[in-house]
């Protein structure tokens, strides 16, 4: 039992020490090489492709004006705002027309049956009148030039079939909150400049990304089953040999959780909607036409895996307590603690100065830097041990996904 409690202790030790200097190595090439410090212009505003911008919305009154006014707000020559009303039993339709203020590029599209967010978005991308579709939530509000920004990158390669946009946290109140602003600095941000370097960006989430629209047409849209339809079409475009990419300057302004509850609600759904895109696609990804997928897959795989031999060197220390009487591990799991909280300064070190010119609160958060381990990682392993294991055996769902999220008023602060 020793040996195997070890064995389990080194990859539990090493794994996320080896994926932190992936990360930072990542971002800081990414930096180097792809994060253009100004955006290229074409000669004439008349160059730029128009552009689809789609806001999926179900009982979100409280919260859709501010979205549509930023939207309406951007700094884009030729585009249109389409709010996809899911049947809605509020105001949500009433409040978009009264944010638009009569302008004539916003339309509401009220659906009387509420189908669910991917079947609204393949709704959407069906009546888009431009071929590049972009997807943001009802509850974020975009920056003015982001549409340019995304723009730009997908339009810099033709292999490209969507671009994933850079989210910043809005509601900063609170431990809970302010660790989310570090999240989505050290963890989204390094993780998608990593990815973006291969062409391979896992998630294009839909709190704001970019699409091709015959792209996404061609490999049959969202579907509707997946709890996460982002990541679902995001590895079937992959799959189908096109490529996705990060726009770290096109920013986002986000609601995240600020209560325990709605946060272990929402790692639960992430950790449900991986397993289920593994157990549909893992297949696919190990064909050797696929090899490009390989780090995807093995990275989505290795985490699981990492939960799970944390799990086991858990049971199997308290065993060794009860049973062998052996407690020099305590002293090891101190050491090793503090190595991780070392760690994780680092990374979050190298995240906030990637991401300072974007957002200068960040640094305010890094205080918590070391306490971050601790309690995401526990909130996120036990959501994996939850819902991840048994979607990856299981697949999807039969019933289509449908949703019912309570908003608070929206902090309108820019990012």
């Amino acid at each position: 039992m020793q040996t195997a409690l070890d064995v389990l202790l080194a990859i539990v030790a090493l794994y996320p020490v080896l994926t932190a200097a992936l990360w930072i190595a990542g971002g800081l090439m990414f930096r180097l090489w792809d994060e253009r410090p100004s955006d290229p212009l074409p000669e004439t505003e008349r160059d730029w492709p128009g552009v689809s911008v789609l806001i999926p919305a179900y009982n979100e009154a409280a919260v859709i004006a501010t979205s549509v006014r930023a939207a309406l707000k951007s700094d884009y020559p030729r585009f249109e705002v389409l709010v996809l009303d899911d049947g809605s039993s509020d105001e949500t339709e009433a409040a978009a027309i009264e944010a638009g203020a009569g302008d004539r590029r916003l339309r509401v599209l009220r659906d009387p049956v509420n189908r669910g967010k991917a079947e609204q978005l393949n709704l959407g991308f069906a009546r888009a009148r431009h071929e590049l579709v972009m997807v943001t939530d009802a509850d974020t509000h975009m920056h003015p030039r982001a549409i340019r920004f995304l723009v730009a990158r997908i339009e810099s390669s033709p292999v490209l079939a969507a671009v994933a946009g850079a989210p910043h946290v809005t509601n900063r109140d609170g431990v809970l909150c302010a660790m989310q602003v570090l999240e989505a600095a050290a963890i989204i941000g390094l993780v998608r400049r990593t990815q973006s370097l291969t062409g391979r960006v896992g998630i294009v989430a839909g709190v704001l990304g970019l699409f091709r629209r015959d792209r996404v047409l061609a490999v049959g849209g969202y579907d509707g089953r997946m709890a996460t339809e982002d990541i679902d079409l995001t590895w079937r475009l992959l799959i189908a040999g096109w490529q996705t990419a990060y726009e770290p300057r096109a920013l986002v302004g986000m609601q995240v959780p600020s209560s325990l509850h709605a946060l272990w609600a929402q790692r639960k759904r992430w950790a449900r909607g991986q397993g289920e895109v593994l157990h549909a696609h893992l297949r696919d990804v190990c064909r050797w036409r696929n090899h490009r997928m390989w780090l995807l897959g093995l990275e989505s795989l290795a985490s699981l895996i990492w939960v799970a031999c944390l799990l086991c060197s858990l049971v199997l220390s308290v065993l060794n307590v009860l049973f062998g009487q052996h407690l020099g591990f305590f002293g090891v799991g101190l050491g090793w603690g503090v190595a991780i909280s070392t760690v994780a300064v680092v990374q979050l070190t190298v995240a906030v100065v990637l991401s300072y010119p974007y957002d200068h609160w960040d640094v305010r958060a890094m205080v918590l830097g070391p306490l971050y381990p601790i309690l995401f990682w526990l909130i996120s392993a036990s959501a994996a041990i939850n819902q991840q294991i048994t979607a990856l055996i299981r697949g999807p769902r039969d019933q289509r996904v449908v949703w019912d999220i309570p908003r608070e008023p929206l902090d309108s602060t820019s990012p």
